[in-house]
């Protein structure tokens, strides 16, 4: 399709790898590095279908994120209560580093987009540098290199094609994981997946009996923002 042509910017199938000019040189060649690296990212959608789905669900998590700054901001009884249930304390350093953390985590989830969903094993994964997880690979959802603050890689697996979009009552879903793995990375919370602390009952326990942890499980962030 030609580079100028409408259809090629537009088209969700198309990715641009590159712009090249053009010489009189016979048998000159550009040389572009692309890799095809595997199947798409969930096999019961296509890579756009996927792209779109990952974006829209990335604006609306970046929009509530941005509504509990506010309610923190304003500190009603309601947001009082809402922060003890999920981190089991109110005091001002909770509310202080809710607010930094929330604002760094909202504005890396922003700048996120389809490049920053990989498939887990692919050569963007391992580029990462992190160590590979070799525990619970069937049960795994998603993961990230909480180092990596330069490429916010998500790596997806295949479990988590089968989540709901959104998250209803007490159900994971894809865009809670999307917050989930971004509260991992060092510029937001840095937090961490304590045992025992998965899912909304699990995570309200978590915050009554140990509330010097809970507000550095990722978990507990994630729902704290999305749970309704």
């Amino acid at each position: 399709m030609p580079l100028n042509d409408p259809d090629a910017t537009n088209d969700e199938e198309w990715i641009r790898i590159a712009t090249v000019s053009v010489n009189t040189i016979r048998d000159s060649v550009v040389s572009i590095p692309l890799s095809l690296d595997g199947p798409p990212i969930c096999p019961n959608m296509t890579d756009s279908t996927f792209r779109k789905r990952m974006l829209e669900l990335r604006d609306e998590a970046v929009a509530v994120t941005r509504q509990r700054i506010r309610e923190l901001a304003r500190w009603s009884p309601a947001t009082e209560a809402r922060v003890i249930d999920w981190f089991g304390t109110s005091d001002i350093e909770t509310r202080r580093t809710l607010i930094n953390g929330l604002d760094a985590l909202a504005d890396v989830m922003a700048r996120l987009d389809a490049r920053n969903f990989v498939r887990t094993g692919s050569d963007a994964d391992r580029a990462t540098g992190c160590l590979p997880n070799m525990k619970n690979l069937d049960a795994e959802v998603a993961h990230v290199c909480r180092p990596d603050t330069s490429t916010h890689t998500i790596a997806i697996s295949l479990p988590f094609c089968s989540l709901p979009e959104r998250s209803a009552g007490n159900l994971s879903s894809q865009q809670l994981t999307i917050v989930h793995e971004c509260t991992h990375f060092e510029d937001t919370f840095n937090a961490v997946d304590h045992s025992g602390a998965y899912g909304r009952t699990a995570c309200m326990h978590f915050a009554k009996h140990h509330p010097n942890d809970a507000l550095g499980n990722a978990d507990s962030i994630a729902w704290f923002i999305l749970a309704r």
